[in-house]
């Protein structure tokens, strides 16, 4: 997961921190012929800070994130954050990138190297709090058609040359834009790298490559060969397919199919997947092909793709039709474990179901 660490407001207009405590907040900036006036703070982790920010001349509001490089290693993985991005902007299903600044350590008060990065806002939020603020599962024709465009996003990814893995696919990093259309956004951990671990590979090589790993992805959505080398399995863009696949079933049932991040669930493919399920049956194969724990067996993109449009032509559902989504308030807990919670990477949200 790079410097910054996806937060449920991010991107999105309404973060929790409102930001009037950071210093950057009410300044001007410039980026590229742009003049814009930070508003205030949406989102923060690390390294890292998003924020809204309004275009002097036009009254646009746009996405500022602000990133700091602690050392030579941060520089490169946000530059190569940055460069991702701009490759794979423009397309329907992925944030915009708008501009880019970098302002030198020997410039800086704080000894860092600073990046700014500037992309359209969703004013949507992500699909995280749109899944929490309806408080249950959406009817199939919308999972059709939210799948589908997540789909679309990562096709768009494992279509360069080389493919291009995001590696930390999950519902936070899919926002809803202004006008209902689902966009990937979070390219910290993206990487056009493939490992191919063999007989020969020393327990410490397998090691050091499973912490590497580890700093990128996100527990629960970790396909089996991030978190075992020992098999000897290719890693590549597909495991942003395992990722796909843990989405697609917490779309449907309310709950991740590996909540607890068991790494022993993982390696074995060990999730429930009721037969006697009615309602998303249709969706079962998909989920299967793509939790399948040999990477070289999962379904490809396209493949799943394909399925989504056979379900949605047996359905008549219009798979381009836009999207509408109900927000709300929801309500923090601080339970751990209770009837009606919904818990995502130890954050609990209660819902109030109809």
């Amino acid at each position: 997961m790079s410097v910054f660490k996806s937060a449920m407001g991010y991107f999105s207009s309404g973060g929790a921190n409102g930001g009037s405590d950071n210093d950057f907040v009410g300044q001007f900036v410039e980026i590229g012929n742009m003049k814009l006036r930070v508003k205030k703070v949406i989102a923060e982790g690390g390294f890292a800070f998003v924020f809204v920010a309004q275009d002097v001349s036009s009254g646009t509001e746009y996405a500022l994130k602000r990133l700091m490089a602690a050392d030579e290693q941060a520089n490169k993985n946000i530059i190569q954050e940055i460069s991702i991005l701009k490759k794979l902007s423009g397309h329907t299903n992925v944030i915009k990138y708008i501009a880019a600044s970098f302002i030198d350590k020997s410039k800086t008060s704080h000894g860092m190297s600073e990046y700014l990065l500037l992309t359209d806002l969703c004013t949507g939020g992500s699909l995280m709090e749109a899944l929490q603020s309806k408080g249950q599962a959406f009817p199939l024709p919308t999972i059709l058609r939210v799948f589908y465009q997540m789909c679309r996003a990562v096709q768009h990814m494992h279509a360069q040359v080389p493919p291009i893995a995001h590696r930390d696919l999950k519902l936070e990093n899919f926002l809803i834009s202004n006008e209902g259309t689902i966009k990937l956004c979070d390219f910290g951990s993206a990487t056009t790298d493939v490992y191919t671990p063999n007989p020969s590979w020393s327990a410490n090589q397998r090691n050091m490559l499973e912490e590497n790993l580890a700093q990128f992805t996100t527990p629960m959505y970790r396909a089996p060969e991030l978190l075992d080398t020992w098999d000897n399995r290719k890693i590549d863009h597909s495991v942003d397919i395992w990722a796909l696949g843990c989405i697609l079933y917490t779309l449907c049932f309310m709950q991740h199919p590996f909540e607890d991040s068991a790494k022993l669930a993982i390696l074995n493919g060990n999730y429930n997947l009721n037969p006697n399920d009615q309602r998303y049956k249709c969706f079962h194969e998909i989920i299967s092909g793509c939790l399948t724990v040999n990477p070289a067996e999962r379904l490809t993109i396209n493949s799943v793709l394909e399925r989504l449009a056979a379900i949605a032509e047996s359905n008549n559902v219009n798979l381009k039709q836009p999207l509408k989504f109900e927000r709300k308030k929801v309500e923090q807990s601080v339970a751990t474990s209770s009837p009606g919670v919904f818990n995502f990477f130890g954050c609990p949200i209660v819902f109030s179901f109809k």
